[in-house]
């Protein structure tokens, strides 16, 4: 591509699709259906000509082009057949279509060889640090090749800037795709290019970046450089010769690239792409799935392709398992119309719809506070899906509900629904916040240590969003909390605690005076865990506790926990001083601070009677094989809260038909865990004779994508006898909770119903 004389910095992320001969834009998408199958029915006919004919024993190599010689785009793929890897007739398009149907060739699978033509989707992210919320959703584990770019002059001359640039993208990829190959790319080589600069670039990089540490480091070795010097503006056609043959050979290794794949995920794919629609909805996916016989297979598939980046399939919550995302381009500018710099928010500024729909205090609310009015978000992503933007942005915790009065909005639209979006809190300032926190009589301290890697931009803000929406929960609108970029104070209730990010590490100091303050900060660190879980699995921290009499002494959480166990009087802190075990007592309330599943502290006992005949308030109905997990702690927790329940939790099939039934009959309600497998087992016959015994019918359903029994609405309800099948039109599912900050909601909720029913 010939260089630009003005570039316009990136908006959120841009893809664009090339190939490895001509590296130029590709408007036309291809899943590589017609290529793979042209292969595999070249290689068929060859072994059946091979079989058919002794004499030919020794056959020409194939072409050395391979596929970039005998494949073409769309427009001339008929024309112009593949060439195997034995020589072979050419097979055109018609005769595959003719001679292998989709059920026949569905069992063979597509692999790219040596000498084939290697296709890109190359992701731009953009710089600004605004936009290093959204990267994170998209850094897959399948991952790719990252290229880091980076301006020689700059690190010449700004150097510990340029470094920690540096820095933070290195970390980002090690953290999300630590197998991932990388190269450094330096600009401006026409500015630096003689061999002092180039080895003043090189000595830096090695001697001072110490995040190169542990990286696939691709290296330059025409230039014996660790690094890709390049003149952005050079008119040159091989200006970056070198740079697109390390990427081509790094690609060409690639497991992603290799992969054999099923022709029939491919021509289903192939199809999708040539609707040309930026989404369509999940059932237009499973009806092409079911036409290419591969209809079981419907989520892998898309899977699949969501980790390669082609396409957008979330699995989370039943609007966003709805919609498929064909074009990630037309997702990425939507959320790019919320989560954008100052230089981009300047168009939507002077955009006249918004003088038009009287929505300027609301652009204003969103750019100094962080908060989106519904209407706003409906006209910044004109009107179209936005339920599914709404959960998606929600889903990857860039959004999160704002459950307090803004009065700066119009009075016909402060009751609509408010969102927080966390990524926007840098521009939140507040000259109060500082003096509060700092006039804060503080009692119980702990800290979230990162220090071991590094500390992602974007969790602090995370947290902040998930803690206000927690406090708009329980607080009932009350206590609005004051946040900023990198501190706030929050109100749980009656307790109060302020926030402050500083370097790796992220202070959490509940006030002297907060009701319960360990159990806050047990709610504190399960948020936490939440948050990091979402998006930043595999992050390492550490969980530090300050002593509330001496605060220059720190000691780490398991270290206290095992020396209370022990019974011992001093435990070895993070510095050069023992701390006294007893002085941490206050941490232990309300039990373990890192409890997430399972009750370590008191909780309130119910009672609730139960009449005449029955022994259980509850018979909890599961398939062990995927829900035995879930239930078991559900069964543990209510016990814990006084009810009595009634659960198999042997191997299913242990107990006669007639002990279930008679359980059903003893039971105040029947409580049906949706899990995938749920319908395959004994829960039929439980159901129908709760059915028949016309027993009060709750519903409670796996809610979290990663684990094995989650399944999709649509699934339960074609699974279901016909008997039951009205239970999803007249009852709310309630979704299973683990996280203590949710679970405490969800317990209140099932066992009001329990109590009502």
């Amino acid at each position: 591509m010939a260089p630009v004389a003005e570039h316009l910095s990136t908006v959120g992320v841009k893809l664009k699709r090339t190939d490895a001969e001509s590296w130029e834009e590709i408007k036309n998408l291809d899943s590589g259906f017609e290529r793979q199958a042209y292969r595999v029915a070249a290689l068929r006919m060859a072994v059946q000509e091979q079989t058919a004919s002794k004499k030919r024993q020794s056959l020409p190599r194939p072409v050395s082009r391979g596929l970039s010689s005998a494949v073409r785009q769309h427009s001339s793929a008929a024309t112009q057949p593949f060439v195997a890897e034995v020589q072979v007739d050419l097979v055109p398009e018609a005769e595959v279509a003719r001679r292998f149907d989709i059920e026949e060739i569905g069992n063979m699978a597509g692999k790219t060889q040596s000498g084939q033509k290697i296709y890109f989707t190359i992701w731009d992210y953009a710089g600004q640090e605004v936009f290093y919320a959204m990267h994170h959703i998209f850094l897959t584990r399948e991952g790719g090749i990252f290229m880091l770019v980076f301006d020689m002059q700059e690190l010449l001359t700004k150097q510990e800037q340029a470094l920690k640039y540096l820095s933070f993208w290195l970390n980002s990829v090690k953290l999300h795709a630590p197998k991932a190959p990388i190269l450094l790319v330096g600009t401006h080589y026409d500015q630096v290019s003689n061999q002092g600069n180039l080895q003043a670039v090189e000595t830096t990089l090695r001697n001072d970046l110490k995040a190169l540490r542990g990286v696939k480091l691709i290296k330059n070795q025409e230039q014996t450089l660790s690094f890709f010097p390049i003149d952005n503006m050079s008119p040159a056609a091989d200006r970056a010769i070198e740079l697109r043959r390390a990427v081509e050979k790094s690609a060409s290794k690639l497991e992603s690239v290799s992969q054999k794949i099923s022709l029939r995920w491919l021509k289903v794919i192939d199809d999708l792409l040539k609707l040309d629609y930026n989404h369509v909805p999940f059932a237009t996916v499973q009806e092409l799935a079911d036409k290419y016989h591969a209809g079981d297979q419907t989520d892998e598939l898309l899977k699949f392709f969501h980790e390669l980046g082609m396409l957008v399939h979330l699995r989370a919550t039943d609007t966003l398992h709805d919609k498929v995302v064909l074009n990630p381009q037309w997702l990425l500018d939507k959320l790019a119309r919320v989560i954008a710099d100052e230089i981009h928010a300047n168009d939507i500024y002077f955009d006249e719809r918004l003088f038009d729909l009287e929505l300027e205090d609301d652009f204003a609310l969103l750019r100094d506070k962080g908060i989106a009015s519904r209407a706003l978000l409906q006209y910044l992503w004109n009107d179209e899906e936005v339920d599914y933007l709404v959960e998606f942005m929600r889903g990857a915790t860039l959004l999160s509900n704002w459950n307090f009065p803004e009065r700066s909005l119009p009075r016909q639209r402060q009751d609509e629904p408010l969102y927080l979006v966390s990524s926007l809190l840098k521009n939140s300032t507040d000259s109060r916040l500082d003096v509060d926190i700092a006039d804060m009589d503080t009692g119980l301290t702990c800290i979230l240590d990162f220090s071991e890697f590094f500390l992602p931009n974007g969790v602090f803000a995370r947290i902040l969003s998930l803690c206000a929406q927690y406090s708009g929960d329980v607080n009932k609108g009350k206590g609005a909390p004051q946040l900023a970029g990198d501190r706030a104070i929050v109100r749980f209730d009656l307790s109060v605690f302020a926030l402050v990010e500083d370097g790796n590490k992220i202070w959490v100091r509940m006030a002297r005076d907060a009701h319960k303050p360990a159990a806050s900060l047990k709610t504190l660190v399960s948020i936490f865990r939440g948050a990091r879980d979402a998006m930043f699995r595999d992050l390492p921290w550490e969980l530090l506790l300050q002593s509330p009499s001496d605060d220059s002494v720190l000691v780490r959480y398991n270290d206290m926990v095992e020396a209370r166990e022990a019974g011992k009087r001093l435990v070895m802190s993070v510095g050069t001083r023992n701390a006294k075990v007893p002085e941490f007592a206050p941490f232990f309330e309300d039990g373990s601070l890192t409890e997430d599943e399972v009750d370590t502290g008191a909780v309130e006992k119910e009672n609730i009677p139960l009449a005449a005949g029955l022994e259980y308030h509850v018979f909890l109905s599961h398939r062990q094989y995927d829900a035995g997990d879930a239930c078991n702690l559900m069964a543990e927790k209510l016990r814990k809260r006084g009810l009595h329940v009634w659960i198999d939790q042997e191997t299913e099939g242990n107990l006669a038909e007639d002990a279930m039934k008679r359980g059903i009959r003893e039971s105040k309600c029947y409580v049906l865990f949706l899990s995938k497998t749920v319908f395959e087992g004994a829960v039929r016959m439980e159901l129908e004779t709760a059915l028949e015994e016309g027993k009060p019918i709750l519903v409670v359903h796996e809610s979290d994508p990663n684990r094995p029994g989650f399944a999709n609405f649509s699934a339960y309800i074609n699974a279901a006898p016909a008997s039951a099948k009205h239970l999803f039109k007249e009852k709310e599912s309630m979704p299973f909770q683990r996280r203590l900050y949710l679970a405490k909601a969800f317990y209140e909720e099932l066992i009001a119903r329990i109590k009502n029913a």
